[in-house]
């Protein structure tokens, strides 16, 4: 292994009022939020890594011409979701919580939205809160999606059904049946990076440190030497270290916190590349997904239960 790909992405959530939930992610206004995304770009493409924007349906139309730019630049658009963000939130749901067909019938006019804006159908996807179930990699591949992001390993939240505890870390193909295993559909799944090797608990909930920004208490430099030892370790076909944030913070800003937790994060990851030796290369998900499929798919191995897997 002598490179890794460094996968930069944002969810681009749709601005939202000032009376909020302190938990929900948003911009307050369009304005800032092209702000927040273009500062953004830039201070990925100062380590040469072009950015992948997971898109809510409605701001598409705010920010056509933008992305239409950052498209041309090199950027990689797909579509964001959370059902009850979105049009009258007849959902109160997170994605995960929806049955196949009213997941069917959300995407399905989330894509609408989406390609009246862009003139062509999403290619990928990222669920909200990374919340999913094991209808949800079918119905992406069978709608004609080539990926995504959907899952987050170790993250353990089931009021949001995001549950990925014991979810491959590396790319793969999703399962046609079980969401936690590689399989055969023709479904690129890039899950989110995080070191493997501690699990937190916080308010019952169970999650391991990725390289988001926004935290407040993140040892940047220990994940990512983590995350990046990790996957040299496991020898994936196709080493990815992949972070995430979304367009409510200000990266104009030298002086915000998450901006420069954003900058440590990747300074930090083309410092624990260089320590061994290896290139960080900017990829899109596109790009991954190309790798991948040229990598080819590998046989799982059935595994029967015995004795010692049953113990206690």
């Amino acid at each position: 292994m002598k490179e890794i790909f460094v996968l930069v992405t944002m969810d681009v959530e749709k601005a939202l009022p000032a009376d909020r939930p302190a938990s929900t992610t948003g911009p307050r206004n369009y304005e800032e939020s092209a702000v927040f995304i273009e500062a953004y770009v830039e201070r990925a493409k100062s380590h040469g890594f072009p950015v992948s924007f997971m898109i809510h349906p409605e701001v598409t139309h705010e920010h056509k011409e933008l992305f239409n730019q950052l498209e041309e630049d090199g950027a990689c658009l797909g579509l964001h979701l959370h059902p009850w963000k979105f049009l009258d939130g007849r959902y109160k749901a997170h994605f995960g919580g929806l049955t196949r067909d009213e997941q069917r019938d959300i995407l399905g006019k989330a894509m609408a939205m989406w390609s009246d804006a862009m003139n062509r159908k999403p290619l990928w996807f990222r669920p909200g809160t990374f919340s999913a179930n094991d209808n949800t990699m079918p119905l992406l591949a069978e709608l004609g999606f080539l990926g995504g992001s959907i899952s987050l390993p170790g993250r353990v939240y089931p009021d949001m059904c995001a549950v990925w505890a014991g979810a491959p870390p590396d790319p793969h193909f999703g399962h046609p049946a079980f969401r936690h295993l590689p399989g055969e559909l023709d479904f690129v799944n890039i899950p989110l990076s995080v070191d493997m090797s501690r699990v937190e608990v916080r308010n019952g909930n169970l999650f391991r440190w990725d390289l988001r920004p926004d935290w407040l208490d993140a040892d940047y430099r220990t994940i990512a030497d983590n995350i990046v030892g990790q996957v040299v370790a496991r020898e994936p076909a196709v080493p990815v270290v992949h972070m995430v944030t979304h367009n409510d913070n200000d990266f104009s800003d030298p002086g915000d916190r998450v901006c420069q937790n954003y900058v440590s994060a990747l300074n930090e990851v083309v410092e624990a590349c260089q320590r061994r030796e290896l290139t960080a290369v900017g990829a899109t998900f596109a790009d991954v997904a190309e790798q991948l499929r040229a990598a080819g798919r590998k046989e799982g191995r059935f595994r029967y239960a015995h004795a010692s897997m049953l113990d206690g």
